[in-house]
């Protein structure tokens, strides 16, 4: 997997600048957004969360055309409006789920047993035992337009999850059992914390988006961000979780709980607007 990630970096080191800059800094904004403001703006993470699972749900069902695709998308996206909540429970266990049955199926790794031999072909295309490489983009003088830019993103993207859905269908019992076990403990907090658990997912769906934005920033400035992770893995993850803590909690104290606010508000005015009446009466 590192290899695949390495060679994507080089290349994203050449796209063109305008495809760096301004959407990072827009990546890294909205990341920020949703790390802190997720509880106070459910709705619109909820469309977003929705929109992503539909997404990923035409993926795995099976290769349909992109007017499908879209169609999933926008009823995803009016669910997450509408049922937040539910949405959510279903994206943290589904990110639970895949986590955990990639993790005890071995991983993503790019290599794979077969008569103990693997070899990587340069060619142009996602194939079993492949990654997809750009010889003619290999060079250090060359910038990548647009096109190819989001051709070499969406075709190393959906190697990635070629290799996740080999990694789950070989997952086998233990993976299952595990992966059920994830799923319902998600299921059961987000029916019973609700606000806990939606603060938790923004908050680390808002940190892996800022990563992204860096990243890309990162690109932009001719760095070479995966490689200083993969070097470092505990450190970045420690950082990862601490962001996920501290967005947790802000979200918490930064978006109180309306109803109690209500309850606490409402003997108040009560007993004011009682105190007021009776005031009058004895004037």
């Amino acid at each position: 997997m590192l290899e695949v990630l390495e060679y994507y970096q080089s290349l994203a080191q050449k796209f063109q600048s305008q495809l760096l800059t301004g959407p990072g800094i827009i990546v890294v904004l909205a990341g920020l957004c949703i790390w802190l403001a997720g509880l106070r703006w459910r709705r619109v993470v909820g469309a977003f969360v929705g929109a992503a699972v539909a997404a990923a749900g035409v993926f795995v069902i099976g290769n349909y055309p992109a007017g499908v695709a879209l169609t999933a998308c926008a009823i995803g996206l009016f669910a997450g409006v509408i049922i937040n909540r539910i949405v959510f429970g279903i994206f943290g266990a589904a990110v639970g789920v895949l986590v955990v049955m990639v993790v005890l199926a071995g991983g993503l790794s790019a290599t794979e047993n077969k008569s103990d031999t693997l070899e990587f072909q340069a060619d142009n295309f996602v194939s079993e035992y492949s990654y997809p490489t750009w010889p003619q983009y290999e060079m250090s003088d060359v910038i990548i337009p647009a096109p190819a830019a989001m051709e070499i993103t969406a075709r190393t993207a959906g190697y990635f999850g070629d290799r996740a859905e080999k990694a789950v269908a070989s997952a086998g019992a233990v993976g299952y059992a595990g992966a059920g076990l994830v799923a319902v403990i998600a299921v059961i907090a987000a029916l019973i914390m609700p606000r806990l658990f939606i603060a938790v997912i923004s908050s680390s769906l808002g940190s892996a988006v800022i990563f992204t934005g860096m990243i890309m920033l990162l690109f932009y400035k001719g760095s070479k961000p995966i490689s200083y992770i993969s070097e470092r893995p505990w450190f970045y993850a420690t950082a990862f979780g601490a962001m996920v803590i501290f967005g947790t909690a802000a979200q918490l104290i930064l978006s109180p709980l309306a109803a109690k606010q209500s309850q606490t508000d409402s003997p108040d005015k009560e007993i004011g607007s009682t105190s007021s009446l009776w005031n009058g009466e004895k004037k």
